[in-house]
């Protein structure tokens, strides 16, 4: 019965160990867990906090036909809440990565792309070979300046007629 009772125990201060150690394991991976989940809400606020749309008459989007290469004037605004970087866009033109021809223009120019701000943006590629009424879809995507180590995403699509 002495042996029942000592191997009973050595069971027991076993058992107790080794759910101590697991406890401490699941503690720390629901830490984890609470972590992650507080960076990807961060992120879903950016996101939503995140908002471009086209600026100006879509009707009439300027195309300059002199040159090497034609180039489309263009006009986005910020319509979300955080600032947009200015530097970090990307626009496609019928699908094909356009390239910035000389500096965007900010309107008020303050230097940042706040709420409500327009930024003029001149787009150019080899391949282009548009002509006067045509029509061209148009996407830009943008993403806010980092707050708290968060920055938003948000594309706009649209599409425009080109005029000479």
């Amino acid at each position: 019965m002495a042996d029942g009772g000592v191997s009973s125990m050595i069971m027991l201060v076993t058992s107790l160990l080794l759910s101590g150690a697991a406890s401490v394991v699941l503690i720390e991976s629901w830490g984890n867990v609470a972590e992650a989940n507080g960076d990807n809400a961060a992120e879903r606020v950016a996101n939503a906090e995140t908002d471009v749309s086209f600026s100006g008459d879509r009707g009439d989007v300027f195309l300059n036909t002199a040159g090497a290469n034609q180039e489309i004037t263009l006009f986005f605004q910020n319509t979300g809440v955080r600032s947009l970087d200015k530097s970090s866009y990307s626009i496609f033109v019928d699908g094909v990565a356009s390239a910035t021809v000389g500096a965007s223009t900010l309107y008020p120019t303050n230097g940042v792309w706040a709420p409500n701000y327009v930024l003029e943006v001149t787009v150019s590629d080899p391949s282009f070979s548009y002509s006067d009424q045509e029509l061209v879809i148009v996407t830009i995507i943008v993403e806010s300046t980092s707050v708290d180590g968060s920055k938003g995403v948000d594309s706009e699509t649209a599409e425009v007629r080109l005029s000479v």
